[in-house]
């Protein structure tokens, strides 16, 4: 439960304004699934407008690729 985890320090509480609202999502099993809920930070995030590049097209770009330099 919440007070286990306090207890233990696995979590904390916190008042900064760029904290996220957490849920522990009961698990058919009993145990707990940590969510976060970052909404509220993705609201104001500034977009990258150069983004970097996904990993799976980097590499499927390199393919056909005889030399690689560094």
């Amino acid at each position: 439960n919440i007070n286990e985890i306090l207890q233990e320090e696995i979590i904390a509480l916190s008042n900064s304004p760029w904290a996220s609202s957490v849920v522990l999502a009961a698990e058919k099993d009993g145990s707990l699934r940590f969510c976060i809920d970052y909404r509220t930070l993705n609201a104001v995030t500034i977009r990258d407008a150069y983004p970097i590049p996904r990993i799976d097209d980097t590499l499927d770009a390199l393919e056909e690729v005889k030399f690689i330099s560094t």
